[in-house]
């Protein structure tokens, strides 16, 4: 399976991988049938079945990046700044935190919602917008023509992300998550719809759309 990815800047990343080669991400899997209670009232309580997990970003990152996800989500790769997870059917899930070239959090989320859905045939769903203590964030739920660099095999895609510009210590970062599956695969949108308000970024929650 080869997977493209987008990483800091404009540069891809093809990633080739094997089913064989990936190792399961160690996930404390809820065995009640009731949901979690969330952390405080910004988040909605974690869904059955996952488990509040933190993304392994390295010391370059002093941003702390959350997400709830069940146990079938492999760890395939990780370094400093960088992190991703997919599942056997092709989906992935990346995380992403660098110290950003933009001058203000508005325009790192500027630049995101220019960039993410720039080919024809892509659009924007719903998206919110909002602000966390030391930036602004955007989340977002879109389709991705094939020819879109987070397209999965070229191949017409929907993505559910949340990007952030915050600052720490009087450096700007750029923290994202970003989730995609196939455009034909509503089985893993739908989870993903329920993943996407679980994202903390800084120990913050965020607004999500009231997804239809």
């Amino acid at each position: 399976m080869v997977l493209g990815l987008f990483l800091s800047g404009c540069s891809a990343l093809r990633i080739s991988t094997a089913e064989g080669d990936s190792k399961p991400i160690a996930v404390g899997i809820d065995d009640g049938s009731e949901a979690q209670p969330s952390q405080d009232s910004e988040t909605p309580a974690i869904p059955s079945g996952m488990s509040q997990v933190t993304a392994d970003l390295g010391p370059e990152c002093p941003i702390k990046v959350q997400l709830a996800m069940d146990g079938q989500w492999n760890d395939d790769l990780a370094y400093d700044s960088y992190q991703l997870y997919s599942r056997d059917n092709g989906a992935i899930i990346t995380v992403n935190c660098y110290e950003a070239g933009d001058n203000t959090a508005q325009s790192v989320v500027a630049s995101a919602q220019e960039q993410t859905f720039g080919e024809s045939g892509s659009s924007i769903l719903e998206e919110k917008t909002g602000t966390v203590t030391g930036g602004q964030y955007w989340t977002v739920h879109g389709l991705l023509a094939g020819q879109e660099v987070r397209a999965i095999d070229q191949t017409d895609s929907v993505l559910f992300g949340a990007v952030a510009g915050i600052s720490d210590n009087g450096r700007l970062y750029k923290v994202s998550v970003e989730m995609v599956t196939l455009a034909s695969d509503e089985t893993t949108a739908e989870l993903f719809a329920q993943m996407l308000p679980t994202v903390r970024f800084a120990d913050q929650g965020l607004d999500t759309p009231a997804f239809s």
